[in-house]
């Protein structure tokens, strides 16, 4: 499993960072805004700033879900439920 140096799961910005699909300087911005919104998600900013779609998005959860096998409680509070459908049958089938 990924994780951080003290054994805590890699944070979802960080994975995006790791794997290329935004850049640091995407994500800090996004960080920046999230002190100002804790209650909005780090994904949900970044595709409003337009550093990935939607659909990168879901596809890029699906990824980071399946390599760390974090269970996140949250996952679905921005996702379609047909979404969040999809990245749980494809865990399943993992």
């Amino acid at each position: 499993m990924l994780g951080q140096p003290n054994n805590r799961p890699m944070r979802v910005g960080e994975f995006l960072i790791e794997n290329q699909i935004i850049s640091r300087a995407q994500l800090e911005e996004a960080l920046l805004l999230q002190k100002d919104n804790k209650n909005i998600l780090i994904g949900e900013i970044l595709v409003t700033l337009g550093a990935l779609s939607k659909e990168e998005l879901v596809m890029s959860l699906e990824m980071y879900l399946m390599e760390t096998e974090v269970n996140p409680t949250h996952v679905d509070e921005w996702l379609d439920q047909d979404e969040v459908d999809l990245i749980m049958e494809k865990l399943k089938n993992k």
